[in-house]
């Protein structure tokens, strides 16, 4: 009913208004002529009234109902929306975690590896100096030996030099000879 009020008393203000204007160009207020238009205006408004009142209660009803079901179907949505991001949020911090776990992971296990390399080289190393020392001993050896066979070679030389300067062929042969049968009879 207030709605009613509030609409005739709008519509009485803008008729008021149309009059006060034409009675501003010299003309007095035909007052009978503005009662009429008034109750004129008045029927109008009721004639739509009666006539779309419901259908006009039924749009704006349902036009509130439209505006308050989106307002929670934002909120909801908005809620929904929160969530997500809490949990998106979430899992960017796992993420990050697994990442920095990750990269600790595989520090260590490059240092393991580099240990384990070193190591391994380091016994190389050692095999290697091991192997060395074996071949140089090896080698003195095999080279005294080729120097003791020359020595012994050269020995030889100098002293069948050194006995055929002082015996003869003769001399020798007779040696030779004392040697065999000393070596054939015993």
């Amino acid at each position: 009913m207030q709605k009613i009020y509030g609409i005739v008393t709008a519509c009485a203000l803008v008729l008021v208004s149309c009059q006060v204007a034409a009675a501003s160009d010299g003309h007095g207020l035909p007052w009978i002529d503005f009662l009429l238009r008034i109750v004129n205006a008045a029927i109008f408004i009721g004639i739509i009234w009666y006539a779309a009142g419901k259908k006009l209660k039924s749009f704006f009803a349902g036009r509130r109902e439209e505006v308050v079901q989106e307002m929670d179907d934002l909120a909801s949505r908005k809620q929904e929306a929160e969530a997500r991001l809490a949990d998106v949020e979430r899992q960017i911090a796992d993420v990050e975690a697994e990442c920095a776990k990750l990269l600790e992971d595989g520090r260590a296990q490059a240092e393991r590896m580099k240990a384990a390399i070193l190591a391994d080289a380091e016994a190389q190393a050692a095999r290697i100096v091991e192997q060395a020392a074996r071949n140089a001993e090896q080698e003195g050896k095999a080279e005294l030996e080729a120097i003791r066979a020359r020595m012994a070679e050269t020995i030889v030389a100098e002293l069948e030099k050194s006995l055929a300067e002082r015996l003869d062929a003769a001399t020798h042969q007779d040696l030779i000879d004392k040697s065999l049968t000393k070596v054939v009879l015993k």
